[in-house]
């Protein structure tokens, strides 16, 4: 037993010393922007962030693939990061597991790839960008580009949130989206795995129930 529990200490201090550590500011964290059928029902767009962190000035903005140019910008302004670090935003159409996470109304059906997704401080920098699908000239995201995943799928970090500013490594294709939890990517990371088999992680994931409209 004994050997177990510093097999297991062991394997912490090495995932912990080699893991990209979270990004304190506010993220892009999961995004679902195809479901099956209409996309409006399972559409949302989780940011991850500091809890209380004012959003007010932030925005959303959707990319264009085709010509690069931006189709639709979301002011998140009078949003707050919630308790739970989780801020989630669906459309008016939500339904299930989507509505019942959902912290805000905005129109977050995006375009299906290849396009980005671009969140916005308050003075207009671009802080994080997802590509989705390779538009080429026009890829507007960070790094090589993440996943075009299929309806009803989603794009998410890591249980860390690990955010190295490239898509392709930080995005990682999701069967059953999860909004308002801490996503489950559909290939784990090997520091993940060791994490869980070591047990030396324990894990509590309480769902919202709050809504607000703006």
């Amino acid at each position: 037993m004994r050997r177990l529990v510093i097999l297991a200490s062991t394997l912490a201090l090495l995932v912990s010393a080699t893991a990209t550590p979270a990004r304190a500011g506010p993220i892009l964290n999961e995004i679902c922007y195809d479901g099956v059928g209409t996309d409006a029902d399972e559409a949302f767009t989780e940011i991850l962030g500091t809890p209380g962190t004012s959003l007010t000035g932030w925005s959303l903005r959707g990319i264009n693939g085709y010509n690069g140019l931006a189709y639709r910008t979301i002011s998140l302004t009078g949003l707050t990061i919630p308790s739970d670090g989780f801020l989630v935003l669906a459309t008016t159409g939500a339904t299930g597991a989507v509505l019942l996470a959902r912290d805000a109304t905005a129109n977050v059906d995006w375009q299906n790839g290849p396009d980005a997704i671009q969140l916005l401080d308050a003075s207009g920098s671009i802080v994080d960008a997802l590509q989705y699908g390779n538009a080429g000239l026009y890829n507007a995201g960070e790094g090589i580009y993440a996943t075009d995943v299929r309806a009803g799928w989603s794009l998410s970090r890591d249980l860390l949130g690990t955010d190295t500013n490239d898509n392709a490594h930080d995005f990682l294709p999701t069967i059953t989206p999860t909004p308002g939890f801490v996503p489950q990517p559909a290939v784990p990371e090997p520091a993940t795995l060791l994490l869980v088999s070591a047990g030396s992680v324990g894990l509590a994931v309480v769902r919202r129930r709050r809504r607000r409209v703006l």
